[in-house]
């Protein structure tokens, strides 16, 4: 109960300094402000210059919305790059799952020959060449990293036992 009461207390003490404009409308606001919290709003707000140049809340306030909109449009872009770049690696990924269906049929067939070998090897840059994709593309963010690095192990394991088959070496 008592914190709305300073809350009022404290709003209509600063509204006429608000409305009249003054150099720590950042300040002045943020004072107001509990989630997120006062820091973050002070030390986001004193790098924008829009709100720094602002003389009251309504000024800050565009401000930060207008900083909003522009990080959701940037964001979106990202998002937008992303998903290009997660379907390109989905058919890294097909053609693997493409290629390891294949060896098995050959396993079952018996037949282990340098066709099934050259299968096994196609399958293995897949999951690095999705990697390499989402380091170095336009959104540069890769969301499974770790399931890259896995399936990059075990595809090397599997094309590495498949040589040995082919090989004769094992049997």
């Amino acid at each position: 109960m008592k914190q709305p009461v300073v809350l009022l207390l404290l709003t209509i003490a600063i509204a006429p300094v608000l409305a009249m404009g003054s150099p720590s409308a950042i300040n002045m606001t943020c004072a107001l402000i509990t989630t997120p919290t006062r820091d973050f709003c002070a030390g986001f707000l004193s790098g924008d210059p829009a709100a720094v140049a602002a003389t009251d809340a309504r000024g800050v306030a565009t401000a930060v919305v207008n900083t909003t909109a522009n990080k959701a449009a940037s964001t979106m872009r990202v998002i937008t790059d992303l998903v290009d770049e997660l379907s390109t690696c989905r058919m890294y990924y097909t053609t693997m799952a493409q290629s390891l269906s294949s060896v098995l049929v050959d396993f079952r067939a018996k037949r282990i020959d340098n066709a099934t070998l050259e299968k096994a090897h196609q399958a293995m840059n897949q999951p690095k060449n999705c990697d390499t994709l989402l380091l170095e593309g336009k959104a540069q963010k890769n969301p499974f990293s770790k399931e890259n690095g896995e399936n990059d192990s075990l595809v090397r394991l599997a094309a590495a036992i498949t040589s040995l088959l082919a090989s004769k070496r094992i049997g």
